[in-house]
């Protein structure tokens, strides 16, 4: 019998808020790597460093922040979080150097890993069974959610007040959401306390977790690329203004949000998590091909940039709601959370980097043998998946 029987929407919508939030963190880095290089003299791989250095830490502790989350506290883990990203942007705000803006980036990494691995576990204390899908596809298009809110702010911000006024912005909506969080969100129920190497070990030790870990990978790594460079591609190789840039760029991010949402309805009327997997990474494949290769007109390549994410938006869905399917108990799910965290954070370094370096060594088009690789990652993710989950329903019946 489910324990819960009414769920808490007013606490899911203050979790999602947190999420989105911390995205934002996310978002507000590529439009202003214009600015940063020319206040600062950085080459383009300098400027790649100043995204993905949000990426660096949650690359090294992921798993590291989710056991913490399963150790001491969900709502601790979110709260301490939010703090971090405050702390990271205030930096960021004050700094005149490039080793403050990569300091107050790498803070900002730390307390996204926090926050992020909580919002699981958090959505699950405050939903029922039956609402528990569409709740976690809400959670799943956080980031989205919040990259695309903070691309549309960035223009106007950046026009006005630059980029430090937009890193201000952001730290008092941080701010704010500390406030709400720290109200409306349930409160840590007391827990058997497991070892954080027994943790750690036991989560490893789950295939389906492993998995997922490598469909988002993949899948995190192709998006992360897109949203750091289109922006730059754009102003660069295109003559787009600045304004016209973050636009786009966030009109590719914002189409991700209703390809995660259309994910929980189709698994609720019984579409597998593998299917939509192996469906998205395909047709990211594909839309890949058209937004790389130079080969279309500016606005066809921009509508694969639009299918690119709209359809990859049904692998987070997938893969978060198969967290507390292949988690080993409801005590291993911010761990596991974690380990999905910390390769996806791994792939968003990695992936822009690497297309950057291809990018400035050959050509743009040159980088899409990586973004098909990515691909590729996910799909077999995905497929492996499948075969995991059928043998496991065929070992309950």
């Amino acid at each position: 019998m489910d324990p819960i029987t009414r769920t808490d929407w007013r606490a899911v919508w203050a979790i999602f808020a947190t999420g989105v939030v911390s995205a934002a963190y996310i978002g507000k880095a590529p439009p202003a790597l214009p600015l940063l290089r020319g206040e600062l003299g950085l080459t383009l791989v300098e400027s790649g460093f100043i995204a993905t250095m949000f990426n660096v830490v949650g690359g090294f502790v992921g798993i590291f922040g989710g056991m913490l989350a399963d150790r001491f506290g969900h709502k601790r883990s979110a709260l301490a979080g939010l703090a971090a990203l405050a702390l990271g942007s205030l930096l960021g705000v004050v700094a005149t150097s490039y080793a403050a803006v990569l300091l107050g980036r790498f803070l900002e990494g730390a307390g996204f890993i926090l926050t992020s691995v909580s919002g699981v576990a958090l959505i699950i204390q405050v939903t029922r069974s039956a609402d528990r899908p569409g709740a976690m596809a809400l959670w799943s298009a956080y980031l989205p959610t919040g990259a695309a809110a903070a691309l549309l702010a960035a223009p106007w911000m950046l026009l006005a007040y630059g980029w430090r006024g937009l890193w201000l912005l952001v730290l008092a909506l941080t701010v704010a959401c500390f406030v709400l969080v720290a109200r409306v969100a349930p409160a840590d129920a007391p827990r058997a306390r497991v070892g954080f190497l027994r943790l750690a070990a036991e989560s490893l030790a789950q295939r389906g977790s492993l998995l997922l870990c490598a469909a988002f990978i993949g899948y995190t790594a192709q998006w992360a690329s897109v949203l750091v460079w289109l922006p730059t591609f754009a102003i660069d190789e295109r003559g787009a203004s600045t304004e016209l840039a973050a636009l786009l760029t966030a009109g590719m991010v914002a189409i991700n949000a209703p390809g995660n949402l259309l994910g929980g309805p189709l698994m609720a009327r019984g579409v597998s998590r593998a299917t939509l997997i192996t469906f998205g990474a395909t047709v990211q494949a594909i839309s890949a091909a058209g937004i790389f290769l130079d080969v279309l007109p500016d606005s066809w390549r921009y509508i694969a940039c639009l299918s690119f994410s709209f359809f990859g938006g049904l692998i987070p869905v997938a893969v978060m709601t198969g967290i507390p399917v292949h988690a080993r108990s409801p005590s291993h799910i911010g761990t596991t959370n974690g380990m999905v965290m910390q390769v996806s954070q791994i792939g968003q370094f990695f992936g822009p980097l690497l297309v950057a370096w291809l990018a400035t060594r050959f050509a743009w088009s040159a980088s899409l043998g990586a973004m098909l690789c990515y691909a590729a990652i996910t799909l077999a993710a995905g497929l492996a998946i499948g075969r995991v989950e059928a043998r496991g329903a065929a070992t309950a019946r």
